[in-house]
């Protein structure tokens, strides 16, 4: 599937496997209502190891049917994260563990912002600490057969050391379904469910999740300025004003006469759409987000046909 601008605007967050670990939450990303995860920060169960086969509250089975690994509320937390966090324990004969979130219910065509602190007891060479999540669809089946389709990271294999560390990822809508092509941040189209998953496996050690979130992010203010700052530097009511001076000199069944006025009606959509407040779907805005450089950089080169013509023509 095509990259968007939109994102290699969040580099590293919309990577596979977060290549470096932020030290706190990303303010330029606007949510939208409370975190969707029941006792994302395991306030809400006392501390001390859980009870094999329990899990912690609002939070659904454990990984891995409890066969591995032991699970403790301990008193530590993730800065901002209250007092409390989950630490997982693993070892090389039981080597995997961790939880499970409920079936969530969401909208494919919103962007959403998952995101969490991981840290380790030590240093250790490799990590098996894996944050993400599951897909279903409306009867709350997976969404493909293939696990790298309906199971994806915000991080795999996380190794940050005996320090908190927080990763995020921008869910962002499938932007062509029919290609059957897709990237890990993007939301499967049949998409209705989804499982928050925090898991450990083929690996011998400690580690601690905290502060798991999933929020709604409202992606128009994070596209409008983006559209409207371009516009406002490329001085698009010059270059505007300028073009349609020089239109005029084209004849209007002129190839470059139709084609600049496919420009100017699409730069005038845009700058409408970016000024107004209604609700519009995300991919929408990733679209318009997408085509506003190269639409400046096609509005200059007609600028210079234009004016090459027009020399012509009196010449």
């Amino acid at each position: 599937m095509a990259r968007t601008l939109a994102s290699l605007i969040v580099v590293p967050l919309l990577t596979l496997t977060a290549l470096h670990a932020q030290q706190t939450p990303d303010p330029t990303v606007p949510l939208i209502g409370e975190n969707l995860i029941v006792n994302g920060s395991f306030e809400l169960t006392p501390a001390g190891p859980v009870p094999p086969g329990e899990v912690p509250e609002g939070w659904a089975n454990e990984a891995y049917g409890g066969r591995d690994g032991q699970l403790s509320i301990a008193e530590d937390a993730a800065p901002g994260e209250g007092k409390h966090c989950l630490q997982v324990t693993v070892t090389a004969e039981n080597p995997s563990s961790g939880v499970h979130g409920p079936f969530m219910e969401i909208d494919p065509t919103q962007a959403y912002l998952q995101s969490g602190w991981i840290r380790l007891d030590r240093e250790y060479p490799r990590s098996g600490m894996n944050l993400g999540r599951q897909w279903f669809d409306a009867e709350q089946q997976s969404v493909e057969e293939e696990q790298s389709r309906s199971y994806t990271y915000v991080v795999s294999s996380a190794n940050p050391g005996a320090e908190w560390a927080y990763y995020q990822q921008l869910l962002l809508p499938d932007p062509d379904p029919a290609d059957g092509k897709f990237s890990h941040n993007e939301i499967p189209s049949t998409a209705r469910f989804l499982r928050i998953w925090a898991i450990t496996y083929n690996w011998d050690g400690t580690g601690y999740f905290d502060g798991l979130r999933l929020q709604r992010v409202d992606y128009a203010a994070m596209a409008r300025p983006k559209i409207l700052d371009a516009f406002e530097q490329a001085n698009v009511e010059a270059l505007r004003a300028e073009i349609e001076a020089l239109i005029d000199e084209v004849p209007a069944d002129h190839d470059l006469h139709l084609r600049t006025a496919d420009l100017l009606a699409e730069q005038a959509r845009i700058n409408r759409e970016a000024l107004q407040e209604a609700e519009r779907p995300v991919n929408d805005w990733i679209a318009d987000e997408n085509r506003t450089p190269a639409l400046l950089n096609e509005m200059n080169d007609v600028r210079w046909e234009l004016k090459t013509f027009v020399l012509l023509r009196g010449a």
